[in-house]
């Protein structure tokens, strides 16, 4: 299943709650977990702890995002290698409108530290790996964050984060557009796009702390 070698495995990578401007997914209003569906009090319902993988290398991505293939319906759902076989694992093709999500059994995120201490003498800042992990123990896909210790808290606390993964979900700015200039506004359109084309797929996966 492992799709990279070594250094070849990193994606695009961000980790955010459900109710970040760039996702709008708000506050889930149910969770299918494998140990059966979790009742939320309205009034203790908190954001989910998010990470999204973005493809860096898939079919039909340019330097101006995703590009429908020439004479594609646009009812068609495109083909994406990379999604197809993990849809073959178990993971859910997301639809365009998002209110519950399901856990993916066997999938495991894993947090790991990647400090360097120049990084952290200098800035007072560390890094994080995040390794998605197939059922049969491969890792599917790996992306370096920024640690955020409210984020770990959250995906501690619940047993999972929701995973995100797909060509279009808002990290990869336009050609010639600075990160500054890429808003949050932008992010989310790309992320609906991604949606509505069939190109993200994603649940509740079992998160694992190494740090």
């Amino acid at each position: 299943m492992s799709r990279h070698q070594d250094e070849e495995l990193d994606d695009g990578g961000r980790i955010l709650f459900s109710d970040d401007p760039a996702l709008q997914l708000g506050v889930l209003t149910g969770l299918e977990t494998a140990e059966g569906a979790v009742a939320l009090d309205p009034g203790q319902i908190r954001p989910m702890p998010t990470a999204l993988f973005e493809f860096r290398h898939a079919v039909g991505v340019g330097h101006f995002g995703y590009i429908l293939p020439k004479g594609a319906p646009p009812d068609e759902v495109p083909e994406e290698p990379q999604l197809e076989g993990a849809i073959l694992f178990g993971m859910r093709r997301l639809p365009p409108e998002i209110s519950d999500l399901y856990s993916i059994p066997g999938w495991e995120l894993h947090e790991i530290p990647d400090e360097q201490p120049q990084l952290a003498q200098s800035y007072g800042s560390t890094d994080s790996l995040l390794e998605l992990w197939t059922p049969d123990g491969e890792i599917y896909s790996r992306i370096c964050v920024p640690h955020d210790p409210e984020w770990t808290a959250a995906a501690l606390r619940l047993g999972y984060a929701v995973v995100l993964c797909g060509v279009e979900l808002g990290i990869r700015a336009p050609y010639a557009m600075s990160a500054a200039q890429h808003t949050a506004g932008m992010s989310y359109e790309s992320f609906r796009r991604g949606l509505a084309l069939g190109l993200t797929i994603g649940g509740l996966v079992t998160y694992v702390d190494h740090r």
